[in-house]
């Protein structure tokens, strides 16, 4: 019963990982990864995103400037991937991006970036949200207002 359990965990795991795999921003989601212990995460799958048409959800945010730049230039990089997108800037710095990507299984994958530092007014962070499901970009563009 243990080993199933075992198992069973890391598989879980695995699939986490794999969501988005090929991706720049992969690594940022890791729970070794050098940066783990910068960024305040969140990882949701199951029952309680059925409301909002997803199958997982992922994002972590930081307010240590200076990863600042290289989650920005993974974010970048991986827009280049994207099939669609919609992006702000705030000179020249990517303040907020909207990307979508190949459907993986069926599933939309969705990456929304945001860099709240560039104005005064707001929290002195980045927040990175990694999302599959079968939500539009209409209705997700809804829930980040």
């Amino acid at each position: 019963m243990r080993h199933l359990i075992i198992t069973i965990i890391a598989l879980m795991y695995a699939a986490g990982i794999q969501a988005q795999e090929g991706l720049d921003i992969a690594p940022l989601f890791k729970g070794d990864s050098k940066w783990a212990k910068k960024f305040s995460a969140t990882h949701i799958k199951g029952k309680s995103l059925k409301p909002y048409n997803l199958t997982l959800f992922r994002s972590i945010t930081t307010s240590d400037y200076r990863l600042y730049e290289e989650i920005e230039k993974a974010v970048e990089k991986d827009g280049t991937k994207s099939i669609d997108k919609e992006c702000g800037y705030i000179n020249d710095k990517l303040y907020y991006g909207f990307f979508v990507f190949e459907p993986k299984e069926n599933k939309y994958r969705y990456l929304f970036y945001r860099n709240s530092s560039l104005r005064s007014n707001e929290p002195d962070e980045v927040t990175l949200v990694y999302m599959e499901g079968y939500a539009t970009m209409e209705e997700l563009k809804k829930m980040f207002k």
